[in-house]
């Protein structure tokens, strides 16, 4: 098993794709899975999904499936790693280790494929494209497969660097936060630097008004609820003795409740009408809505963790 798993993430760390564009990926999961007796669907053109059917004669089959979720595509990232499995495909890189998430599910293919005369409920693998730009999840979700296959649980995965050699981790509740991008424009007036009486300097602007959101972030709401507010680009100006006219702050805002998120957005539009009215300028917040928080079933969870506790890993 361990070899098979290596030869599988190897294979496809070969062939990085990018969003949709997971052709060749695609035709490598086709190609094993075609060895199973599993149902297999395309969805949203390069997606895959492996249907399973238990036929444990002992065991009354109920019409309910669990599923498990990987994600195909890779990063225009280019590799300097000089290893033998290196990518073949110049500025494109598995380098989030789907690679690993998908050669995982395959070897999970072949073990169920040996099992099922012994299982007890049916099983769903989801290869899932565009986990890095546009939100495949989604679309797939909206074709109705997890309807038509009656998926009751679903489980994904992903390789984490930061834990401790051979660990899972995982929590109950909340886990993975929504995300959304914020991008803030702060129109002024420029001025030479020393007309002080025309300009409306909006880098100024721009400086309290990212000091006045992080302590509004931090105090106005309880210690406890996870949030997270941070800029990590500001544009502004043109030269170094000319007031900037506009400036242009990006961003990112995390947080697992739809409260805690609308109450961020709404307090950043009220503290910028307040500037506006204060120095004179004009600002203008825009966000993408950004996509559900992950939050674990708290039983689910617990089923998981008894679960894993039974299995005895071997390693090379």
């Amino acid at each position: 098993m361990n070899k098979t798993l290596k030869n599988y993430r190897q294979d496809l760390h070969r062939i990085p794709e990018l969003g949709y564009e997971v052709y060749k990926t695609k035709a490598y999961i086709t190609g094993i899975l075609k060895q199973y007796d599993c149902e297999i669907t395309e969805v949203c053109g390069t997606g895959i999904c492996a249907y399973f059917h238990a036929k444990d004669p002992k065991k009354e089959i109920k019409n309910e499936t669990i599923a498990f979720r990987s994600d195909m595509d890779g990063l225009p990232v280019r590799e300097m790693t000089n290893k033998p499995y290196q990518s073949l495909h110049e500025g494109c890189m598995h380098a989030c280790g789907h690679d690993g998430h998908m050669a995982m599910l395959l070897a999970l293919a072949g073990e169920i494929n040996q099992r099922l005369q012994t299982l007890s409920k049916n099983v769903l693998l989801i290869f899932q494209p565009a986990e890095e730009t546009i939100g495949g999840a989604k679309d797939i979700c909206d074709t109705e497969i997890l309807k038509k296959y009656s998926v009751r649980k679903i489980y994904g995965f992903h390789l984490w660097p930061m834990l401790e050699k051979n660990a899972v981790g995982s929590r109950p509740n909340e886990f993975m936060a929504k995300s959304s991008e914020i991008d803030i424009e702060i129109n002024g007036r420029s001025a030479h630097i020393a007309c002080a009486e025309q300009r409306i300097d909006a880098l100024a602007i721009g400086c309290r008004y990212v000091n006045d959101l992080y302590a509004m972030v931090k105090n106005e709401l309880p210690e406890k609820e996870y949030r997270l507010l941070g800029f990590g680009r500001m544009t502004s100006g043109t030269a170094r003795n000319v007031v900037s006219a506009s400036t242009l702050l990006q961003g990112t805002l995390r947080c697992f409740h739809p409260d805690t998120f609308n109450f961020i957005i709404s307090r950043m539009d009220e503290i910028a009408k307040s500037y506006e009215k204060v120095y004179s300028c004009t600002i203008s917040i825009s966000h993408t809505t950004g996509f559900p928080p992950v939050i674990n079933d708290p039983k689910l969870f617990l089923e998981a963790k008894e679960s894993l506790k039974r299995i005895q890993f071997s390693y090379p």
